[in-house]
């Protein structure tokens, strides 16, 4: 009895999958035409890894894969991670800045520029604790990206 419904169990499992892919598919296309200025850039297959920490020993880590959307006051993140359910957007706006054309955001705190490499810490509250998005392996004109935005926005 059990091993005939296994084959049903992975089917809609693989259904799941699929359209859980699309839905997050389609409503980065609706952020993309909602959020997207004249001057936006946008940056596309770029790796990396978010790290969630809620106190002393609950830290979540995610690999993932990203497209950025950098705004004039805000930053949209879209991970393309390889787990079962797909990551939300994160949005993320600078300080000094309007929270016009943004969408559930996250204030930024710091960021920290290397070589080829940026992290964004933001915090979440007092009661989820901080989130840190390492971007790894961009070229000079991304790290330059990040770095205008570290200019204009005060995060010496």
């Amino acid at each position: 009895m059990p091993f005939d419904l296994l084959p049903y169990f992975f089917s809609i499992l693989f259904i799941f999958k699929i359209f859980s892919g699309i839905f997050f598919s389609l409503q980065k296309k609706q952020i993309l035409n909602h959020y997207k200025h004249s001057d936006s850039k946008e940056i596309n297959n770029i790796f990396g890894k978010i790290i969630i920490e809620r106190g002393f020993l609950r830290k979540n880590i995610q690999w993932c894969s990203y497209t950025l959307l950098v705004n004039k006051n805000s930053l949209f993140i879209f991970p393309k991670d390889f787990y079962f359910i797909p990551s939300r957007s994160i949005n993320i706006i600078f300080s000094n800045s309007d929270t016009k054309f943004t969408r559930h955001p996250i204030m930024l705190r710091k960021i920290t520029l290397s070589k080829n490499s940026v992290e964004l810490i933001c915090c979440l509250d007092a009661i989820r604790g901080s989130k840190r998005i390492q971007i790894q392996n961009l070229n000079k004109e991304e790290v330059s990206v990040f770095n205008e935005i570290r200019n204009n926005n005060n995060y010496h």
